[in-house]
């Protein structure tokens, strides 16, 4: 079953979604009016709150939904929201299993956040950017912000093409990778056992690294106090860090 929704853009400047297992998809479009596309099994469809009050477009999937789906192999869900090209506002989305998918898509501030879902992002561009999976990875690519917060406790944080001024990303046996189009300011890394690397178009850092066993390997960048600050923390990992002029 499927079910349309449209509503207003020029009031619009944040949306909440709150969903269980149903998966997410915001892109941008040549289109006037935000578009709320719902496809899925007709009980879980028709349960769907989707409302705008205010300045915010609230979507939220009832918890029952997730006890039904845990039970029936007919029930699933897809959500899928097109904004105009010219909207900024702010996006905060939080979901149980479903994996979140974010594309061409500008603004103040992007929260996503899942417990086993899988957070994809490719070319956006916020003010801060905040990505959360307990289980699931986090990717990204051709993504610019300002401040970045990425976390997840077993899955790998990537980030392919980004620009970033300060930033954090953190977990626990998955590997963190950061490959940036222009100097940070400010990196803090934090893994138990997953291995760190960042490559960046830079050749002094100023890097320190809490570990037991790791070390820290550079290519191409020579450790300088004042330089681009790097902070990180590990148990056995080593650090790399690699500078990515041509």
């Amino acid at each position: 079953m499927n079910r349309n929704e449209f509503f207003q853009a020029l009031p619009i400047t944040r949306l909440a979604l709150k969903l269980t297992g149903a998966t997410l998809e915001i892109c941008t479009d040549d289109i006037e009016d935000i578009h709320v596309m719902v496809s899925g099994g007709q009980t879980d469809t028709e349960t769907l709150r989707i409302s705008a009050a205010s300045d915010t477009l609230t979507v939220e999937q009832p918890v029952s939904a997730m006890a039904r789906s845990a039970t029936s192999a007919g029930s699933w869900l897809q959500l899928a929201i097109r904004l105009p090209r010219t909207w900024k506002g702010a996006i905060e989305a939080r979901t149980v299993t479903g994996w979140m998918n974010i594309r061409s898509v500008s603004g103040t501030d992007l929260s996503l956040d899942s417990v086993s879902g899988m957070i994809m992002g490719s070319d956006l561009s916020f003010i801060t950017l905040s990505a959360r999976s307990v289980t699931g990875d986090v990717k990204l690519t051709q993504t610019g912000c300002s401040r970045c917060s990425l976390f997840s406790t077993s899955g790998s944080l990537i980030a392919d093409s980004m620009q970033l001024s300060t930033g954090t990303a953190s977990t626990v046996t998955g590997l963190i990778s950061l490959a940036l189009l222009s100097p940070f300011e400010e990196l803090s890394l934090n893994s138990v056992t997953g291995d760190l690397s960042v490559d960046a178009p830079i050749i002094e850092c100023d890097a320190v690294l809490r570990s037991v066993s790791g070390r820290i390997r550079t290519g191409g960048v020579s450790i300088t106090e004042g330089a681009a600050k790097l902070r990180a923390t590990t148990v056995s990992s080593d650090l790399d860090i690699a500078c990515n002029l041509e």
